[in-house]
């Protein structure tokens, strides 16, 4: 009979099944044949097989139910087995063929998918298959379909199981549709029976299909991730299925159990809903065993679940095989947005959202390194919003605030436990920690210096430093693994570094600090320049602060125009006191404690470096101590105004100005407050004059009256110091020199622009004046120096000659005067020249005439389009002319003018925008040339 299929088939009761055979012969005569084992001493097998036993139906969501038609997918058959012993036979009827009751059920054969999908026998071989041999009918006539029932061998006739079933193969993978149960569902199922049978409290199988009614529980076995299963179902349909899963959310480990119960509807079909409950709101981390990196990576040290703990959700994006995203119920393509707070070492809370991971507890204790890593892939392009005070570096020897930041978004990502899965199961942890990846926080230092109120020079402070710039932070690698001590005090890194670049009034006005802040220090505040420099402990002032952009550009220097980066001394970092890099550091005050509500944010500045000896022109220095910088900003968080205060002072030094003249400075201080004027105290020593002019010091000596002193003024954009010396007139004969006055003003600005020195010879109000018998003139020079480079040059030169003859009868004159004035400021010229000649005649009185002719020559500025006048200039020399005669006879006199203008265009050929201002200029010239001919 191997190899022979029989077919049983009987209307009346609806039985159907196909029997195979193996190790089985027949033999007997007709009416008496029988089935048995071919091989003596070996038992045969005869296996039944059923038809499909259960279907796969569709579920909708319960949040969004439809009266939709639902796809349907049936199983394949199930198979049982029944051991026919050596020295048994089985009569070839149909009633042998189903007295099952003399042989033994077999677990080897036996195959019943009475859950689509799922593959099972029984756990032992004393259960049995009960039911009739023929059909039954009741007293109304009606016949019961036929159907078998597994129950234990030992169970009275009237029951049932329990009976165990155990997975005998793998089970179904992929669906084309939801259902009552998913593919991971089936596999944990087939996986955790391994471990402890499913309980068939009831299994009748049949031509329409099983009854069923299964339970799993495991709640007891920490390494599954389902903890219990119900499945009851008529006529193959489900009635009600139920699995529940424990798990953990990623990445801050809550241990949650997730419900998908799925129930029939008369209405509706099958529906479904997915409960995820927080079994353990708040997770701590102090303490846990496996924590990478002493648990630097993630500052927090307890967070807590707000809401929601028990909610409705849907199964979100996969990640890989070992969890989902958490999604809404009622709109599955979105992330379930779960409520947070977190509180610090120092009780700091945050408030934050974060959508989840669901990690299955069969996967939770190891194993999860590539999941991580994809993880990661996502969060880190996913902030998360957030508000609070973060400690990111916490001093296990302090509660002082030396790494609080005011954080707006995280962005949090896991890393794998170091602990053993042993560990893990037995403190109930996932095998990953949160990690963060990168935070967006307000930085206090960076705002409260920003900028001065308008008249004062100091910060303002308060607004910026509540509600500042948000800044992505970093923890800094070497802290992350080493700590602080190890790192230099540098906790964090900024992917984009921030330009910091405070006014010099926030600086003490003497200097201006630009810096590229690339890291925050928990001693120094700010860090600029590489971060592995600074944690290796070594100052580089070049590469701390920031280059310059450009030539010319000093984004760090000092009284406007000095290199600060070339004038201080590089060394070590130093302790974080200010004395080697700036100290720009935050602290937030409390008005009762630490443990209450913040009142107001500090911020302060300090740097007292040392300098080289030496002189970078116009700059001497002569001690290494003479540079003290320290601000104070102070915004309160109640509304009221800011108070802030900035100290600045400089000593020691001489200045030397285009080598003309030399100041010695004892000390330049500047006091800064909100609403007062700046306090000024400039100590000046020698002044005197340098390089070609130094004569004139010894000069001074010996004039009849000893030059005053130098004069300060002071005003809130800066000092301004005057020196000069008046000659005295001095004659020689028929040389004369009068009005002559050597001066210089020095202006040391407060707001960063460089040191201005001008340098005058008289002026144009009180001009020298040289007379040599008849000839004279006089003029004026002044020279302006900024950043070593001649900004403004104005200079006045007039001349002339006169002559006189008077006869007694007859008088007469004649004057000639000449003049040149010339102005260079900052690029822009100005020429100006006249010639002035005048001869008059006059006879006995009664008549007299005179003519003067008058020729002036400049340069000035026009439009080069006349219908814009504030477009581009070009220049033009004007020229005037005007000869002027006066006749006087008597008591009666004239005076005839004839003038005359001419102007000159300057700027030489015009250029291509002056000839061609729009394309349609261009178009019609090219229009006006003959097309070129082609020469092929």
């Amino acid at each position: 009979m191997d190899g022979t299929t029989v077919t049983l088939l009987r209307r009346e009761d609806m039985l159907v099944l196909d029997f195979t055979f193996s190790n089985i012969s027949r033999s007997g005569t007709a009416g008496a044949v029988v089935l048995g084992p071919t091989t003596p001493g070996t038992a045969g097998t005869i296996t039944a097989h059923f038809p499909p036993q259960s279907a796969l139906e569709e579920a909708t969501s319960l949040a969004v139910a439809s009266t939709s038609t639902k796809r349907v997918r049936y199983s394949g058959e199930s198979t049982v087995a029944l051991r026919v012993p050596p020295g048994t036979s089985v009569p070839f009827t149909a009633d042998g063929l189903l007295s099952w009751a003399a042989l033994q059920a077999a677990q080897a054969g036996t195959v019943l998918e009475c859950v689509w999908g799922l593959f099972f026998g029984p756990a032992s071989a004393d259960s049995v298959w009960r039911h009739v041999t023929a059909p039954v009918t009741g007293s109304s006539g009606a016949t019961a379909i036929w159907h078998t029932r597994i129950a234990p061998a030992s169970a009275p006739l009237w029951e049932d199981g329990p009976v165990g079933l155990v997975g005998v193969a793998s089970p179904r993978g992929r669906q084309p549709f939801t259902s009552s149960l998913s593919a991971p569902h089936r596999q944990q199922i087939h996986n955790a029976t391994g471990t402890r049978p499913v309980t068939a409290n009831r299994l009748v199988l049949s031509a329409l299909g099983a009854n069923a009614d299964l339970a799993g529980d495991w709640k007891d076995l920490p390494a599954l991730g389902i903890t219990g299963y119900r499945h009851r179902s008529a006529g193959g349909r489900d009635i009600v299925v139920q699995v529940d899963e424990r798990g953990f959310l990623l990445p801050f480990g809550f241990p949650v159990q997730v419900t998908t119960r799925t129930e029939r509807r008369l209405d509706y079909g099958l529906v479904q809903s997915i409960r995820l409950t927080v079994l353990k709101p708040e997770i701590t981390y102090e303490g846990v065993a496996g924590l990478p990196n002493g648990g630097r990576a993630f500052p927090f040290v307890r967070i807590r679940v707000d809401q929601p703990v028990d909610t409705e959700i849907s199964l979100g994006t996969p990640l890989e095989r070992v969890g989902y995203w958490v999604h809404r119920a009622d709109a599955p393509a979105t992330a379930l947005p779960f409520t947070l707070s977190a509180d610090d070492r120092l009780g700091h809370r945050v408030h934050f959202t974060a959508p989840l991971v669901f990690i299955r507890g069969d996967f939770a204790y190891g194993g999860l390194s590539g999941p991580l890593v994809t993880y990661e892939n996502i969060t880190k392009n996913l902030p998360l919003p957030a508000t609070g005070r973060l400690e990111l570096a916490p001093d296990g020897n302090t509660t002082d605030e030396k790494s609080t930041v005011d954080i707006a978004e995280l962005r949090v990502g896991a890393e794998p436990s170091q602990a053993t899965s042993a560990q893990l199961m037995a403190a109930g942890r996932l095998a990953a920690h949160p990690r963060l990846l990168s935070v967006g926080a307000r930085i206090p230092a960076l705002d409260a210096l920003a900028s001065p109120p308008a008249g004062t020079g100091v910060s303002t402070a308060a607004p910026a430093a509540v509600t500042g710039t948000v800044h992505q932070l970093k923890l800094y690698d070497k802290y992350v693994t080493g700590g602080l001590a190890t790192a230099r005090q540098v906790y964090a890194s900024l992917p984009n570094a921030a330009d910091f670049a405070p006014p010099p009034a926030a600086s003490g006005a003497v200097a201006a600090l630009g810096l590229m802040v690339s890291g925050l220090s928990a001693t120094t505040g700010l860090v600029g320049g590489k971060l592995d420099t600074v944690a290796a402990g070594q100052f580089d002032p070049g590469a701390y602060f920031k280059p310059p952009a450009g030539a010319g550009d000093l984004p760090t220097r000092l009284l406007g125009v000095i290199d600060l980066t070339q004038l201080v001394e590089p060394g070590p970092v130093g302790a974080g006191d200010g004395t080697s890099t700036p100290k720009i550091v935050t602290t937030v005050e409390h008005a009762q404690g630490a443990t209450k509500p913040p009142t107001a944010v500090r911020t302060e500045m300090t740097w007292r470096p040392r300098i080289k000896v030496t002189t970078i022109a116009p700059l001497t220095t002569t001690k290494p101590d003479s540079l003290d910088i320290r601000s104070t900003s102070l915004a309160r968080f109640d509304g009221s105004p800011p108070a802030a205060e900035v100290r600045g002072e400089l000593r020691d030094f001489r200045l030397s100005f285009a080598n003309i003249l030399s100041i010695e400075f004892r000390r330049v201080a500047f006091t800064g407050k909100p609403g007062a004027s700046p306090d000024l105290d400039v100590k000046i020593g020698a002044v005197g004059f340098d390089g070609d002019l130094r004569f004139l010091d010894k000069l001074r000596e010996y004039l009849p009256t000893p030059a005053g002193g130098p004069r300060v003024d002071v005003d809130p954009k800066g000092v301004e110091v005057g020196y000069g010396l008046a000659v005295p007139t001095v004659g020689a004969g028929v040389f004369l020199l009068q009005n002559l006055v050597l001066s210089i003003r020095v202006r040391l600005p407060f707001d960063g622009t460089p040191v201005r020195t001008t340098f005058a010879i008289s002026s144009r109000d009180h001009p020298f004046l040289v007379t040599v018998s008849l000839l004279g003139g006089g003029g004026c020079l002044a020279v302006t120096v900024e950043s070593g480079e001649v900004t403004v040059l104005e200079a006045q030169l007039e001349f002339g000659a006169a002559a006189a003859l008077d006869l007694g009868v007859a008088s007469g004159s004649v004057s000639i005067t000449a003049g040149v004035y010339l102005k260079l400021d900052h690029g822009a010229s100005r020429l100006k020249g006249f010639l002035r000649a005048v001869g008059a005649l006059d006879v006995l009185g009664i008549i007299s005439v005179s003519v003067e002719f008058y020729l002036s020559l400049e340069t000035i500025d026009v439009p080069k389009d006349p219908a814009n006048p504030g477009g581009r200039k070009r220049k033009e020399i004007v020229g005037r002319a005007v000869v002027t005669v006066r006749v006087r006879v008597a008591f009666f006199s004239q005076s005839v003018s004839l003038p005359m203008e001419r102007r000159f265009g300057g700027g030489g050929d015009p250029s291509y925008s002056d000839a061609f201002p729009s394309q349609n200029a261009w178009s019609r010239r090219c229009a006006a040339f003959a097309a070129l001919e082609d020469a092929s």
